[in-house]
């Protein structure tokens, strides 16, 4: 085949190609290719390279619903005697940051779940939960970021009497 009669099939996809594109809109462009990179807060978009967009975290408004979820620790958290928390204590104590509300652990370091507790709960035991669960975190380098603010409250308040 001669040379000219290669680049014609190109030149007519290229004419295709430029014709069609203008029609469709930027979103409908970018759309043909499936977004499989999690996009990177800070940088910039990369054209015809789409990525995923993580969903927005909801913030907890209470944290009772969710340390409710550590009630199998009660036994482990109040009793010496108890030396291994059991697997649901473990389940519920890590469901809580994947559920978007690690927050909540401020609750667990300031002892404010004592409320939920049958008994006073033992803080060395629960400083050493994260190790026994296999986290990878330590409530202890949560401590120092939990102010008296930062966390929505254990339950959230009632309604105003009503006169």
């Amino acid at each position: 085949m001669a040379p000219a009669m290669r680049s014609q099939p190109m030149a007519m996809l290229v004419f295709i190609i430029a014709v069609t594109t203008p029609s469709l809109q930027p979103s409908a462009a970018f759309s043909l290719i499936p977004p499989i990179f999690p996009c990177i807060p800070g940088l910039p978009r990369i054209p015809l390279l789409p990525c995923v967009e993580p969903p927005p975290v909801k913030e907890p408004t209470e944290c009772r619903s969710h340390l409710m979820k550590m009630m199998p620790c009660a036994g482990y958290l109040t009793n010496s005697s108890v030396m291994v928390p059991p697997s649901t204590c473990c389940e519920g104590f890590s469901q809580i940051s994947n559920d978007g509300a690690a927050i909540c652990y401020c609750h667990v370091v300031n002892g404010d779940i004592g409320q939920l507790l049958p008994a006073p709960m033992n803080f060395a035991t629960m400083f050493s939960l994260t190790d026994k669960c296999s986290m990878s975190f330590s409530l202890e380098a949560l401590a120092q970021h939990c102010d008296g603010d930062g966390a929505p409250p254990m339950t959230l308040p009632g309604p105003p009497p009503s006169r």
